[in-house]
């Protein structure tokens, strides 16, 4: 395929994708829905003509709709498609059975009961043909479902669109939004286009159980009922298992949301948390709402070992019980090497569709509703935002010129730095990343979980080998007593191993969850450390990858990396040693694993990469309209002029094709892919029956050599995916080993700190200082030498806020000394760890900054003072009523908004914040407009008495507002201009040259 040969050698653009044929495309699909849809409308209104011919009741009677006008037209629109997914799943089956006839023709040929006069090459080329024809047809199907699928998503998604066209925002439809919520529409969408498909294929289910169980009566009689009821046992066992893991997935979540509240507060208040050094508060309450994010993931780790006891004992038990009772109830009954393989294998398959039926019913009633909502917005003719999303308001009319131009949710954006920035990482490589993963693992875990996995692996084929040499040696026993002997030591042996594979499996899963939970610790705290740790003013990193470190790619890490890895390491371990099996019974067959294994991989190399672009190209967010987001602009857009809604209707359509066009691209080389793994699986599979009836061995180890070669073909077409999978995971580690790598600010703490009593005075002198920019907007302090006072009050007025920032990120240490010093009492700051520094400051911010928590962490997050001592404070802020009043009082829980209190108040307990800290040297910022007169003469009134004899540098820009100070500041464009008595200030002329 060339795409894929394209994307190995490079990066991929919507250019080089193959084109999608016209039949295929939206509009084409469209159209024929909405003729279809428009039959159907008719057909309605016709029906209903004689109850009342007016729309409104007609919409009332199609309210209790069940949804099949809808089904019907989607039927309609795709039946040639439909028949054909119909047509490739019953040869997909037959095939499947057929191939499995055929391994067991070939293994009684071997016992010299051969079911047609063939010779030994003729039943491998027979063996070939119907892998061949199995893996053909398996492949069309599959891609087909999945395209038909896609392109049912894309049509609904397209009719909405084209609905949306049509609106007009009447009164009646904006009252009716204010009353009806949105609707997850995508979601209805995706479940509607699935189950069409499903639809199709409900009656493979049922057939595939009755054929299987109809072949496997034929070869253990009654005895397979006993195997048919523990799957049925099973299924209730699994319903119970799902419904605990989707309760604690809820809970996961619930801790999850509060996590992700947490850090978004920190990275949106994050100077504020700086300079009040109170980062170990903040890590530790991160830290504790983690734990119980991994206490739920541990619990949830522990229930994968009863999915991989499903997955992976369930068979033997199913195998042994039916095969026990075959020769239990009569010893008479002996196991041939053809019925115990084909029953092993007839097993499996049977096991997949018995255990779909009962969830088809919960899938059928969710796509029932659906259906029902789905037709029910189709169906109405005044289509508000109500009925898709929320409305903004009335519209507004729009120029001539606008009307020309997409509403900005529908334009093209061009790649921005955020999609460069991850191109780069994507590119970059995984092997850094993959180091990183494995230490965070522990070297340890993934040396046991290697090993144990390596275990289960060299007793599921111990279990195997058990039943072929049980086969062979059942024709060499003489008399009845030695076959009771034979057959009892061999279940026994039998059932030991499948004990041994058991506990094995859950220690496996053990292993598993710890070094994943380990991982997920590790990372996590390195990656809050490394935040905590950034410049207050770091440019080199947005907030928003930040975030998304936090919250999706942890999401990785924790659920979808161990879940990849434990895919990789199974279909890894399973191909060697299916290999080494087949290699240790004819010898011969190892000069074709080299050839076998270079093929392999240089079809999974070519897929890899390939797959890794385009799903990277559907991350996109040009090409990433899964949702219908665009359906949000356009009804908020203006609608009042029709060339305005063309333009948002072609955007919408033009950006539904690209994503259609990227998932049929995707679908297609994994399709491509899986068809060559399968034909790879096909040779291993013809090479062993042609060997094995060459030398023809014993019918034991053919039928074991076989049933290895038959199974090899999940492996491979398994590790492919994983590994792809891990690659596309690992865009997550590298994230975090960029984070790693980011210059982090000077150390917290040093050996040599100050007195605990320093600054005793309050003193601060400039000596020549300069320093760079803290940002864009900050300009950099240049020459600056003064001195202030201890206990001087001194106003700082500056043309913008920008100057004083600047002063602020100086004492503060938020952007280091270019040249020259700052010294606070003759100590210079530049030498101080950042701790012992910031420690010592405090200031009152124009914004008051309260964390979430109890208000008393909001003046004390580390219990240095009493009750008392904090009542204190507040009575003098004039808070003391206030507090008492709530319900918890000092325990009354501060929301992350704190719109509880007003921006006085908050203003008013920052100064509580600065009383309670007792420094020697407080900045006070200009209050906001919002905050009344009273509260600020309180303020200044507070700090005049309790903060007399400590130096306070008051930040404006009005000079009126700094006339009760000692001397005045003057500041632009990070030059001291001015440094005077207010009065002598003033008589100087302007403050700030034009």
């Amino acid at each position: 395929m060339r795409v894929v040969v394209m994307g190995h050698r490079g990066p991929l653009h919507l250019s080089d994708l193959c084109k999608l044929y016209n039949e295929d495309s939206v509009h084409t699909l469209c159209a024929v829905f909405e003729h279809e849809w428009g039959k159907q409308q008719n057909y309605s209104k016709r029906s209903d003509l004689e109850e009342d011919s007016g729309r409104e009741l007609l919409l009332v009677s199609r309210k209790t709709n069940a949804g099949y006008s809808l089904l019907y037209a989607i039927w309609m629109t795709f039946h040639p498609a439909l028949v054909k997914v119909v047509l490739l799943r019953l040869s997909t089956d037959l095939f499947g059975v057929f191939g499995l006839l055929t391994l067991r023709w070939v293994i009684q040929f071997c016992e010299r009961q051969a079911v047609f006069d063939w010779a030994g090459y003729t039943h491998s080329l027979v063996v070939l043909g119907a892998v061949f024809c199995c893996a053909v047809s398996q492949h069309h199907f599959e891609k087909h479902s999945r395209i038909t699928t896609a392109n049912a998503q894309a049509v609904l998604a397209g009719a909405l669109y084209r609905k949306v066209k049509t609106l007009s925002l009447s009164h009646s439809s904006q009252r009716q939004s204010n009353t009806t919520q949105g609707s997850d529409v995508s979601g209805e969408v995706g479940c509607v286009a699935e189950l069409v498909v499903t639809l199709t294929c409900l009656w493979s289910c049922p057939l595939r159980v009755a054929l299987y169980l109809g072949l496997l009566w034929g070869e253990l009689g009654p005895g397979v009922l006993v195997g048919v009821a523990l799957l049925l046992v099973l299924i209730p066992v699994n319903s119970a298992v799902e419904h605990k893991a989707k309760q604690l997935r809820r809970t996961q979540r619930i801790i999850k949301e509060k996590s992700e509240e947490l850090i978004s507060e920190m990275l949106h208040k994050y100077q504020a948390l700086k300079f009040l050094t109170w980062e170990s508060w903040f890590h530790q309450r991160i830290t504790e709402s983690r734990a119980r994010e991994l206490e739920m993931l541990r619990i949830l780790g522990f229930l994968t070992a009863f999915s991989m006891l499903d997955s992976i004992c369930m068979p033997f038990l199913v195998g042994f019980s039916s095969l026990g009772v075959f020769v239990l109830v009569d010893d008479g009954n002996v196991l041939t090497p053809s019925q115990v393989f084909t029953s092993l294998c007839f097993f499996r398959l049977l096991r997949p569709p018995l255990l779909e039926l009962p969830g088809l019913l919960c899938v059928l009633k969710q796509a029932q509703q659906s259906f029902c909502h789905l037709e029910k917005l189709f169906l109405t003719e005044d289509l508000g935002t109500s009925q898709l999303v929320t409305t903004k308001g009335a519209t507004e009319d729009i120029s001539p010129e606008s009307s020309q131009q997409p509403c900005d949710g529908c334009k093209d954006k061009p790649s921005n730095s955020d999609e460069k920035q991850e191109y780069y990482l994507f590119q970059k490589g995984s092997g850094e990343a993959r180091g990183l993963y494995l230490r965070a693992f522990g070297w340890h875990w993934v040396s046991v979980t290697s090993l144990v996995y390596l275990s289960v692996c060299a007793v599921s084929l111990a279990q195997d080998a058990v039943l072929s040499v049980w086969t062979g040696e059942a024709k060499e026993v003489q008399g009845l007593e030695g076959w009771t002997e034979l057959r009892n030591s061999r279940l026994s042996a039998y059932a030991l191993l499948g004990l041994l594979q058991a506990l094995l499996v859950c220690f496996a899963a053990y292993c598993l969850t710890c070094g994943s939970l380990r991982a997920s610790r590790t990372l996590h705290s390195e990656l809050l450390s490394d935040v905590l740790h950034l410049p207050v003013h770091s440019q080199k990193i947005d907030d928003r990858w930040l975030l998304q470190a936090f919250t999706q790619d942890m999401q990785v890490i924790d659920e979808e990396l161990p879940k990849h890895l434990y895919s990789w390491l199974r279909s890894l371990l399973d191909i060697l040693s299916t290999i080494t099996l087949i290699s240790f019974i004819m010898p011969v067959f190892s000069l074709a694993v080299c050839p076998l294994i270079m093929l392999f991989l240089r079809i999974q190399s070519h897929f890899s990469s390939a797959h890794i672009r385009i799903r990277h190209m559907e991350a996109n967010s040009v090409v990433s309209v899964t949702s219908l987001e665009c359906v949000t602009h356009c009804v908020e857009a203006p609608l009042s002029r029709p060339k305005h809604r063309e333009v948002c209707l072609t955007h919408c359509l033009q950006a539904l094709h690209q994503n259609l066009l990227v998932k049929y691209n995707k679908i297609t080389s994994e399709s491509w892919a899986a068809l060559r793994f399968d034909g790879v699986a096909g040779i291993v599979l013809f090479l062993v029956s042609l060997i094995l009836l060459e030398t023809q061995p014993d019918s034991g180890l053919v039928a074991l050599a076989l049933f290895c070669a038959f199974n090899i073909k999940e492996a491979l077409r398994q590790y492919p995916q994983a590994a792809s999978d891990i690659n596309i995971d690992m865009l997550s580690m590298q994230r975090f080993c960029e984070f790693a790598k980011v210059e982090k600010e000077a150390a917290w703490t040093v050996t040599h700190r100050p007195p605990f009593d320093w600054p005793r005075h309050g003193e601060v002198k400039f000596r020549n200082y300069e320093s760079e920019a803290s940002s864009i907007c900050t300009p950099a302090l240049r020459g600056i030498h003064l001195t202030i006072l201890k206990g001087e009050k001194i106003g700082v007025v500056s043309r913008g806020k920008a100057d004083a920032d600047g002063l602020v990120s100086c004492l503060f240490r938020a952007v280091e000394a270019r040249s020259g010093t700052v010294l606070i009492d003759d100590v210079n700051i530049a030498r101080m760890s950042l701790h012992d520094l910031r420690s010592r400051l405090q200031i009152i911010s124009q914004v008051p900054v309260l964390f979430s928590g109890p208000l008393r962490a909001n003046l004390d997050p580390f219990a240095q003072h009493t009750d008392a001592q904090v009542w204190l404070a507040l009575e003098l802020c004039h808070l003391r009523e206030h507090v008492r009043q709530l319900p918890a009082q000092l325990l009354h829980p501060v929301q992350r908004t704190a719109l509880a209190y007003s921006f006085g108040q908050r203003r008013l307990l920052c100064l509580a914040r600065a009383l309670l800290a007792r420094v020697k040297i407080l900045l006070v910022e200009e209050a906001l407009p919002c905050v009344d007169i009273e509260t600020e003469d309180l303020v200044r009134q507070l700090i005049h008495t309790e903060f007399k004899d400590c130096t306070v540098l008051w930040l404006t820009q009005n000079p009126l507002n700094v006339m009760h100070t000692d001397r005045v500041l003057v500041l632009n464009k990070g030059q001291a201009v001015k440094f005077d008595a207010p009065s002598t200030v003033l008589l100087q002329g302007p403050l700030f040259s034009q």
